[in-house]
Formats: C-alpha cells, sequence, structure tokens
C-alpha cells in the first residue's frame, strides 16, 4: 500500500466566515483543485455520507444494456455512490448552502478541510473499484468526473462576472455536471454507444428539470431559486430565455424520448 502523503490546504475562510460573508470564489476554485488532487493519495474518511440510492439503482436498470457481470455491476452501483457522496457535498460547499434534506450541510457541520478530505476518500474508493474493472474502465472513470469538475469550474468563473460569448454553450459545459456522470455509468458498463449517448441525455433532462422546478418549488428544502438565483447561476432559463414552466416541458419531453431507448 502506498504511503500518504501530508496534503497542505490553501488558506481558506473560517465555516462562520463562509456563513456570514460567502466563500470567495477563489476559495472554491481552490476547493474543486484540491479535493480532486487529494484523491490521488490516501485521505482519512470523516464521517459517513448518507446518499439515497438513486444512482446504485440507476446503474443496476443500465447494466441489462451492458456486458458487465452481476458481481461487476454491483461494484459500479458501488462505485457510483462513493462519487455521488463527494460530488454531493463539494456541490453544497461550493454552492454555499447550508441545508440538504432539512439538515445542516456536511460543510456546516464538520468545516471545508474536513469536507474537502472526506470527499477526496469517496473519490479515491471509488477510484480503486475502477481500477479493479480492468484497463478499459480508466479512461471512463478519470475522463467524465474531470468533466464534472469542469462544469462546477465554469459556475463558479460565472459567479465571478465572466460572461461567455455564446450562453447556450456555456449551459452545455455547466450541464455535464450531470450528464457526464451518467455517461461514464453506462461506459463503465460496457454499454453500446447509443446507450451511452442516450445516458447522457438523460443527464442533460435532468439538469434541465432541476432548473425549472427549483425556480418554481425548490429543492432539498431549500426556497425557491435557491443557491442558482442567489449566486447569478446560469440555469436553462437564462441561457435559453425560456420561462421556468416552459423549461420543464421541454424536459419532460426529452426525458420521455430517453425513456423509450433505455426503457
Amino acid at each position: 500500500m502506498m504511503e500518504s502523503k501530508p496534503f497542505v490546504f490553501w488558506p481558506m475562510q473560517d465555516v462562520g466566515d463562509i456563513r456570514a460573508e460567502g466563500m470567495s470564489a477563489e476559495d472554491k476554485l481552490r476547493a474543486l483543485e484540491e479535493f480532486y488532487l487529494l484523491s490521488f493519495l490516501e485521505p482519512e474518511p470523516v464521517v459517513a455520507v448518507p446518499t439515497s440510492g438513486s444512482y446504485a439503482r440507476r446503474v443496476r436498470e443500465l447494466a441489462r444494456h451492458g456486458s458487465r457481470s452481476p458481481e461487476e455491476v454491483e461494484r459500479i452501483a458501488l462505485l457510483a455512490e462513493h462519487l455521488r457522496a463527494a460530488f454531493k457535498i463539494v456541490d453544497d460547499l461550493i454552492d454555499e448552502d447550508t441545508t440538504r434534506d432539512n439538515q445542516p450541510a456536511f460543510w456546516v457541520s464538520h468545516g471545508r478541510e474536513a469536507t474537502i478530505r472526506q470527499a477526496a476518500w469517496h473519490v479515491h474508493q471509488a477510484r480503486t473499484i475502477a481500477q479493479g474493472l480492468g484497463p478499459d474502465a480508466a479512461r471512463p472513470f478519470e475522463l467524465r468526473p474531470q468533466e464534472v469538475i469542469d462544469g462546477a469550474r465554469l459556475e463558479v468563473e460565472l459567479e465571478m462576472g465572466w460572461e461567455p460569448p455564446d450562453l447556450q454553450a456555456a449551459w452545455h459545459r455547466v450541464v455535464k455536471k450531470e450528464a457526464s456522470f451518467r455517461q461514464m455509468l453506462a461506459e463503465l458498463l460496457r454499454c453500446p454507444p447509443w446507450i451511452c449517448e442516450a445516458a447522457r441525455q438523460d443527464g442533460v433532462a435532468a439538469q434541465i428539470l432541476d432548473d425549472g422546478r427549483s425556480a418554481i418549488w425548490g429543492k432539498e428544502g431549500r426556497p425557491p431559486g435557491g443557491s442558482d438565483e442567489r449566486l447569478g447561476r446560469l440555469t436553462y432559463m437564462r441561457a435559453f430565455g425560456v420561462s421556468p414552466e416552459e423549461a420543464i416541458r421541454r424536459g419532460e419531453a426529452l426525458k420521455a424520448r430517453v425513456r423509450r431507448i433505455l426503457g
């Protein structure tokens, strides 16, 4: 086993400062870089992060289109839940969301350094699983999570005031936070290319619906609009000039088309 090396965190604000003043955009970019780099070492976990198990269920549903053994499918399901836990707690930190499912967010309870360390541990565990799946799993595992992080990084750059020349193209980069994750699961399952593309489109539909529904009803026990409005995030409505209701209609239509392919 490789010996863990010391990891130096960039100086960041205390939790109380973040809650009172907002986390700086520069600190958010550093956090995104740190948790991924730390995942290549051997970070120690802080405390268990609960997930709903929805991504594990999605893996099992997709598995009928792939060629993995039942044992490999369960390993990929566990990998998915590790990544889901990592991205969930980092998202809350970056979005400055103080609650999740009507409970204090992980970073509020444990601090930002513990959040980075816990997220890194989950990615490290997922990577270990991917390495055991064979050489063809390495590329999608490293590529797709980097696309997820790139989408989060772009959100922060937009928060800093950068105005992209093409809002719709920028939104399609942001949506990789969800779309690339689902595409990766299909690729790890060795699904054919059209299924992998349908899985990606399923993530696009999910983000459209999330943008529209969050604007109207809120989510995760948070008020309507939430961090999207507070931080000036690039939503589907802003990028495409439509109402939340129209976004929901389009998201549901795309979801229905994808469902006919994925079953």
